[in-house]
This record gives structure tokens, sequence and C-alpha cells, in this order.
């Protein structure tokens, strides 16, 4: 097995990140989230973007995105931003603009944030977002990606 193939054995939530610009939304999908400060006064996220992402350049341009997460049945979104990188307009019926936001309909959880940092690294870069406002549905279950697949969670 090549090592790509063993980090495809890492199951993970599915998320996309979105900015908007303009009348713009562009998105990608990222398993990297993790939370790095839970405490409700300042809570703070990171995830990482590939160097020549163009979500990364509109983030940089624009200081703000969203984390949306998706819920199970999110399949084929999940399939779209994962390949397909050109913007949305507006205007489509799969967003919530609120203000600098774009929020991506029946989403399991959506983060809005503001960017802190980003740290260079040499094949990608992290990025550090403060989460100004937040939303999840528990009813829900999060989309997952496990082994090349989507799917859902099965406790016991």
């Amino acid at each position: 097995m090549s090592f790509k193939d063993i980090m495809s054995l890492i199951p993970s939530s599915v998320s996309v990140v979105s900015c908007r610009e303009e009348s713009l939304i562009y998105g990608c999908t990222i398993s990297s989230l993790v939370s790095v400060n839970v405490q409700e006064e300042s809570p703070e996220i990171v995830f990482v973007l590939k160097k020549q992402s163009l979500v990364a350049e509109k983030i940089r341009a624009n200081n703000s995105f969203t984390i949306n997460v998706l819920s199970v049945g999110q399949d084929e979104i999940a399939h779209k931003y994962s390949a397909e990188r050109s913007p949305e307009n507006i205007l489509d019926s799969n967003w919530i603009v609120d203000g600098d936001f774009a929020e991506m309909l029946n989403s399991r959880i959506t983060m809005n944030c503001k960017l802190l940092e980003i740290y260079d690294n040499h094949a990608a870069d992290i990025f550090v977002g403060q989460v100004v406002k937040y939303f999840g549905d528990q009813s829900q279950a999060s989309l997952i990606y496990d082994a090349r697949r989507y799917g859902r969670f099965q406790s016991n």
C-alpha cells in the first residue's frame, strides 16, 4: 500500500470551506478540520489547503470563510467540491449569504470564521480561524469519508 492508501483509511468528517467574493462563492472540500481552542469567548479552528488552491487565495484576499460540515445525503456536494473549483453564483439555492459568509444549506454544522493566521508549509498552508458564529443540527448525522467512500458513522 502507498502512503496515500494508508491515509485514506483514516475516517474523517467531510467539510466544505467556502468564501465569497462579490457575487461569487468559492469552495472546496477539506478533511483536516481541528479545533484548537474551544473556549466560548474565542473558539478557533485550523485546517490545511494546498499551496495553489484558488479557495486559499480567496480566503487570503477576504480574511473570512465558512466551514460547512456536510450531512449524510450530501455526497453529491462532496463530490462536486472535491473536484470542481469553479465559483457558484450567490443566487444558487444551495447557499445562505450572511454578510461576508456563505453558509451551505442542510449542513450539519456551519462555522463563520475570521482569518487569524496562515502558517506557510512546504506543500500546504495551515489556516487558523476565529469562529465568530456557529450553528449545529444534532438531528443530522455527519457525512464521513473512509477508504475513498462516503458513508455514515455507525455507533454500537
